[in-house]
């Protein structure tokens, strides 16, 4: 029981330190997404040729292609900043010491359900910009990009490891309760 506290107060310990990453990063990273959009334009084109060959390149953007392009990167955010609150969420769970409950289960798959949305939208957001970085262009250089990289396979598997270890944590609560309630 001695080693179980001792572990206790380490995971309470630890779990301060990422509760206040994710609080951290759930300002930063909006932060993020509208610096990238406003200095777009004064950005290395080696930052942004992972979208679209530099040859399909226009620059500079106008402030309504910025401002489209910023509005196409909400989905991806939203989704990001919906799985690092529900990280944050968990965490506080951890610091007050709740290490199992129902409610652990649910945000497991709350995470999950964020990575499988990021991965989405993020599919459709590197398109949406392949055709705002492109549309300047003279016709027959414009440029649609859609792909799936080798990380968001590797987010989806790990979405599913997510979901995965929900329902063995719910399985895990349930046995514990079932265990209390047997005399």
């Amino acid at each position: 029981m001695e080693a179980f506290m001792t572990n206790l107060l380490k995971i309470k310990k630890m779990s301060k330190g990422f509760y206040l990453l994710f609080t951290i990063l759930m300002a930063v990273i909006p932060l993020y997404y509208i610096l990238f959009w406003v200095c777009i334009n004064h950005l290395p084109e080696t930052l942004i040729s992972n979208v679209a060959p530099e040859s399909f390149l226009s620059f500079p953007l106008s402030i309504k292609l910025r401002l489209l392009g910023f509005t196409a990167s909400l989905l991806p955010l939203s989704a990001l900043i919906y799985g690092v609150a529900n990280l944050r969420r968990l965490f506080s769970f951890y610091k007050q010491g709740t290490i199992f409950s129902m409610e652990h289960a649910r945000i497991f798959r709350k995470v999950a359900k964020a990575l499988v949305l990021w991965c989405l939208f993020s599919i459709l957001y590197e398109a949406a910009q392949s055709v705002l970085f492109s549309i300047s262009n003279p016709p027959g250089s414009r440029v649609i990009s859609v792909g799936v990289s080798s990380f968001e396979v590797t987010t989806l598997i790990v979405a599913g490891i997510a979901l995965f270890t929900a329902w063995v944590m719910d399985e895990g609560r349930i046995l514990s309760e079932e265990n209390e309630l047997t005399v």
